[in-house]
């Protein structure tokens, strides 16, 4: 069995190491190896750099792109190249720990379930620097639970472990942030049975270079709307 991990990257030279490191160290349950797919985003800051000097090991599946083309551009494109049973993606900030893995792989197997995303909110009340982004998360969340009967508190989060014959059938279309809404609303609206576990989350500030932003926002209304009346 495998988890094909899916590494977005754009800028992040001064944390891309490191995510590797401890994906690296992460032990997988269920005797589960790892495939490592990284998408850069045509970095600007030296990661590109960086990372082609890794080309050469055979634990990563490296894919460059030759412009921004955005997050869900660099999924979509990753998930042609995955051969796991599940799939997880993760940011290379350093936000969400690749720890996480082993409890959203041991509850999906348990509970014999489609994908389970690590909630932020879930048990949690101050895992947010901005007190704007985490109302965003809930109302986001809320919505598409009314919309598509949902049961989500976190349809925002990165950490989304997935069967891969699920995201595939998925017929992802989204070339932004607004990706992870998009990737909610169909688990719910074609019934794939989900669940959530409260996760370890270290959320950064903008002038530490997060940069989700309000035009992200209104784009993923937007993918939320499209999707209603395109039923």
């Amino acid at each position: 069995m495998k988890l094909s991990i899916i590494v977005c990257v754009y800028n992040e030279i001064n944390t891309i190491s490191k995510i590797l490191e401890k994906i690296d160290l992460v032990k997988l349950p269920f005797n589960y190896e790892k495939e490592i797919i990284i998408v850069d985003n045509n970095s600007q800051d030296g990661t590109k750099e960086f990372l082609q000097k890794l080309t050469e090991l055979d634990k990563y599946k490296i894919i460059f792109q030759e412009e921004n083309l955005g997050k869900g551009n660099s999924i979509i494109t990753a998930i042609d190249y995955a051969t796991g049973d599940l799939t997880v993606f993760q940011d290379a900030d350093l936000e969400y720990e690749p720890d996480n893995y082993i409890e959203l792989i041991t509850y999906l197997k348990k509970n014999n379930l489609d994908a389970v995303f690590g909630s932020r909110i879930k048990y949690h009340k101050d895992n947010f620097y901005y007190k704007l982004n985490r109302l965003a998360v809930i109302i986001f969340s809320k919505m598409i639970n009314i919309l598509f009967k949902g049961s989500f508190t976190d349809v925002a989060t990165n950490h989304k472990l997935i069967k891969r014959e699920v995201l595939q059938k998925l017929n992802l279309v989204s070339k932004g942030f607004n990706l992870d809404f998009e990737v909610s609303l169909k688990l719910a609206k074609y019934d794939y049975k989900t669940g959530e576990i409260s996760i370890h989350y270290y959320p950064r500030k903008y002038n530490q270079g997060k940069k989700i932003n309000f035009i992200d926002a209104i784009k993923s209304f937007l993918v939320i709307i499209y999707f209603y009346f395109k039923r």
